[in-house]
């Protein structure tokens, strides 16, 4: 269950470039209507169909983002860490998310409403430019995941979902559960712990414990990805 949190030590805006050109007392004014919350593994931050009036920045922590088939399938859309921030794909239309936010562990997020955001584009019309070039951004990733999504051999796919992930957190070791890449990528859990094992093998990946992926050798992992494109 959420709490809310009674301060917040660092403005949630100035971790993000969206609305760095803000100054000081802008953001400041911007965060002072927000809601700032801390969650627990498992806790839902949103629910698809909830009203799409907020953007979810991420204080710290990781946010999973996904929906659910009728059959009660899980499909991963993607996971945020500390700095990233889901919503603003609805400051220019959209009545309801389409996703639900679920958080991994312990976590805390800013809620900005949109009509406070959508009042600052107009003092500063800047952002509304900035906005467009993230969607945009999120955009080419969707394709990226849509493109890893369409190649058959699982353990091809693994290895571009490594690449995937590293260049979208900019890190080298991956933090995700075996089960959380599964569903992410749609390949069995067991599957991909066999896979990941030939990849050490291979010495493109060294694995610690269940949950972390570090890249050793970026070169094979895109030779393998690429020969089944």
């Amino acid at each position: 269950m959420a709490h809310q949190c009674s301060c917040c030590n660092q403005l949630c805006t100035s971790r993000i470039s969206l609305f760095e050109s803000l100054s000081f007392d802008e953001q400041k004014e911007l965060i002072s209507k927000a809601q700032h919350l801390d969650f627990q593994k498992g806790d839902a931050v949103f629910h698809e169909k909830d009203p799409a009036d907020k953007i979810m920045v991420i204080r710290y922590g990781k946010i999973k983002i996904n929906r659910y088939s009728l059959e009660g399938k899980e499909y991963v859309l993607d996971i945020l860490d500390e700095g990233d921030f889901y919503g603003e794909q609805n400051i220019f239309g959209g009545k309801t998310l389409e996703a639900n936010a679920v958080s991994m562990g312990e976590s805390g997020v800013c809620l900005i409403f949109l009509k406070d955001i959508q009042n600052m584009i107009l003092k500063r019309p800047e952002i509304g430019i900035k906005l467009l070039n993230v969607i945009g951004k999120k955009l080419s990733l969707a394709n990226e995941l849509v493109q890893l999504l369409s190649v058959n051999d699982a353990k091809a796919r693994i290895a571009g979902f490594i690449l995937f992930r590293s260049s979208r957190i900019n890190k080298d070791t991956i933090e995700l559960t075996r089960e959380d890449i599964a569903a992410y990528i749609n390949v069995r859990r067991e599957t991909i712990s066999r896979k990941m094992g030939e990849l050490r093998n291979d010495g493109a990946i060294a694995l610690e414990g269940n949950q972390k992926v570090r890249i050793l050798n970026k070169d094979l992992l895109r030779d393998i990805f690429e020969n089944y494109i």
